[in-house]
């Protein structure tokens, strides 16, 4: 028992939870008792798991070096899709004008699939564009997302489309036994994101490619696959965070939380994800995931500009790394000096 949660809570993982705690508790005396009250407790409870999706997802892709900036525009066109199939379900006369109150639970479900499957195929195309073409990762995420944004636009004309019938808003605004659904929701992605990474050869094969690619090859690792699987596992966590999304807005946008890419990416960052691939503990993410929303929610209950809550992630981000180019390069003098030490 003791060995598996040391396994868990490594010395990374252990100091973020002291982090965590502090800016809790910092957070508490800037609010007030307000900070802690049940309403902004539940809030954050709602609130957490839209930024957990992503973070969870960016990092499948970050382990192997790579990166999901498509992340984000994905859940605004699974949710897109999830309008489009609805409408076209219950005859209504347009997106704007439509009927998906009247969506029976079959409908419903039968559009939910249609999102993922699409979800899927952007995961797919993604992990072939990479593996097979061996195009960055960033440039054709970055391609896929501009792509995905103009489709939305397009789609929608910049409206806001509301009206989904109750089975869908329920996912993020009820609670089951007490517990918001996005939380219980969020929970369990976890423990089949640690399943995945941590207890099965697809994990273990994700962390040998961010380690050496070429090495993983000579293994038996199957790139492409494990390629292919590591996007479209990204692209589920992007359908699940539209889920929620719908759910608590009851609408879709084509620029719906657009700055949380960014977010995603510091999560990952925070929680000591390599960015070069090869590292990263999915146990960190979770709680650079905590810490990240203690501040957001202590920011907000400031009534702080959005705009600058923005520009902060981006400096933290900068700041972080800048800190951890500092650490690699005082490490690697420490070891040429003992290393000359060693040898005179």
């Amino acid at each position: 028992m003791f060995t598996r949660i040391k396994e868990f809570f490594d010395g990374t993982t252990l100091s973020l939870f002291v982090t965590m705690v502090l800016v809790f508790l910092y957070m508490y005396l800037l609010n007030g008792g307000k900070y802690v009250d049940s309403y902004n407790i539940r809030s954050m409870a709602y609130q957490l798991p839209i930024i957990g999706f992503l973070a969870v997802g960016m990092m499948f892709t970050m382990l192997t070096g790579g990166i999901n900036l498509a992340i984000v525009s994905n859940a605004n066109l699974n949710g897109l899709i999830i309008c489009l199939t609805l409408s076209w379900l219950t005859n209504s006369d347009s997106l704007v004008r439509n009927n998906m109150k009247n969506a029976t639970v079959a409908q419903v479900v039968i559009a939910i699939a249609v999102g993922v499957a699409i979800s899927v195929a952007i995961g797919v195309f993604h992990g072939f564009m990479v593996a097979w073409l061996r195009i960055p990762a960033l440039l054709v995420t970055l391609g896929t997302m501009t792509f995905i944004i103009g489709v939305n636009e397009a789609a929608t004309r910049g409206y806001t489309i509301s009206g989904f019938p109750a089975y869908i808003t329920s996912i993020g605004t009820e609670n089951l036994w007490g517990i918001p659904i996005p939380m219980i929701l969020f929970v369990l992605s976890c423990i089949v994101a640690w399943l995945l990474l941590y207890r099965t050869r697809f994990g273990f094969s994700l962390y040998m490619m961010g380690a050496n690619e070429t090495a993983a090859k000579f293994s038996g690792v199957n790139i492409m696959k494990i390629s292919i699987l590591q996007y479209v596992v990204s692209s589920l966590f992007a359908s699940l965070t539209s889920l929620v999304m719908i759910g608590q807005l009851n609408s879709i946008k084509a620029n719906y939380y657009e700055s949380y890419v960014l977010v995603a990416v510091l999560a990952c960052f925070l929680g000591g994800v390599d960015p070069n691939g090869g590292f990263g503990r999915l146990a960190s993410v979770i709680v650079a995931t905590f810490i990240l929303q203690f501040i957001s929610s202590g920011l907000n209950l400031q009534r702080l500009d959005p705009y600058m809550v923005t520009a902060m992630w981006g400096g933290i981000v900068i700041i972080l790394i800048f800190g951890r180019a500092l650490i690699a390069y005082f490490r690697s003098q420490l070891k040429r000096k003992t290393l000359e030490g060693g040898l005179l």
